[in-house]
């Protein structure tokens, strides 16, 4: 079992996968891209990774089971959403399971990620690549990152966390 980069979602428009293929190729990822999903992009999509050299594979849809699996032993998720976001699970799982981030900056995205703390955030889809790359070749910031977006997710987004801040409300 070895290291491989995760997209988990919706392969449509405003999610930001028509970028995902050249995301990986710019970042000149080693590593396998496995894309979880499923959408009316998905077609377009899997001829671009066809034409890519990169080694992209499709699962289709999931369950919650099969996909926490997948993202609870991904090397780094990779979240190219042109939003808007309000608050995604997908971020909101991946940092409870301490998987290091590498995401654009839409909506509510920074709640979840903070850039250089609990993930990287980029604002253009080179810059994601770019950040792509810097993860996967160092694995003591993905650690670092992975382990600060737990606890992050714990602190903050944890059901007695939210109750709380409800409450004071």
């Amino acid at each position: 079992e070895g290291s491989y980069a995760l997209y988990l979602g919706k392969l449509a428009p405003n999610k930001g996968t028509s970028h995902l293929v050249a995301i990986i190729e710019r970042a000149q990822l080693e590593w396998p891209l496995i894309i979880v999903g499923d959408g009316p992009d998905r077609a377009a999509l899997e001829a671009r990774a066809k034409a890519s050299r990169r080694d992209i594979r499709f699962t289709g849809w999931m369950d919650q089971t099969q996909t926490t699996a997948w993202l609870a032993h991904a090397s780094l998720l990779v979240f190219p959403s042109r939003g808007p976001e309000s608050l995604s699970r997908v971020l909101l799982e991946a940092s409870a399971l301490g998987v290091p981030i590498a995401a654009m900056n839409t909506g509510g995205t920074p709640d979840i990620v903070q850039h250089g703390a609990t993930g990287l955030l980029s604002s253009t889809p080179e810059a994601l690549a770019d950040d792509v790359r810097r993860l996967a070749g160092d694995e003591s910031l993905r650690r670092q990152l992975g382990s600060a977006a737990a606890r992050h997710a714990e602190r903050r987004f944890d059901a007695p966390a939210v109750v709380q801040r409800v409450e004071s409300l």
